[in-house]
């Protein structure tokens, strides 16, 4: 993803807004199921709040002060491989204090990928093993052709 890195900043910020739900959505599609409790609650709840974020045009996530000062205990409860990469895509499109910049996107992608790494990490490790990786090769090529499409307008 490094050669799309310094690009993302020409997307418009609703549309960096846009892309970075639109992967979010599909990590936590691809990642399945997650066990119901505090962890489950606090990512649908800050998903709903995106998705509305996007269907309104803004340019940012708004999320409680409740749900932002609780982020802290809500992940010590996260035991399952990936949710705190995702919970941590979530707090910087909420709470990054640039908003949300092409660098913070990047951030936000990157948590995506490694959401996905961890739940489904092979006993190998290291960039060989991840060009290896089904998952891990998926997650760049959606990722990949997401940003192509909001680069397009």
């Amino acid at each position: 993803m490094e050669p799309y890195h310094n690009r993302l900043q020409s997307i418009p910020p609703s549309g960096r807004l846009a892309l970075a739900v639109s992967v979010m959505d599909w990590t936590l599609e691809e990642m399945g199921p997650m066990q119901a409790g505090v962890v489950r609650d606090y990512i649908t709840e800050s998903m709903e709040a995106a998705h509305e974020a996007v269907r309104s045009g803004s340019d940012e996530l708004t999320l409680s002060e409740e749900m932002l000062d609780s982020w802290n205990d809500v992940d010590d409860q996260a035991d399952e491989p990936g949710t705190t990469h995702i919970m941590s895509a979530i707090l910087a499109c909420a709470d990054a204090p640039e908003r949300l910049s092409g660098e913070v996107l990047f951030g936000v992608l990157c948590f995506c990928y490694e959401a996905l790494r961890e739940r489904f990490e092979t006993s190998s490790v290291g960039l060989e093993a991840e060009r290896e990786s089904a998952k891990c090769v998926e997650a760049i090529s959606f990722q990949k052709a997401r940003v192509e499409d909001f680069l397009r307008g």
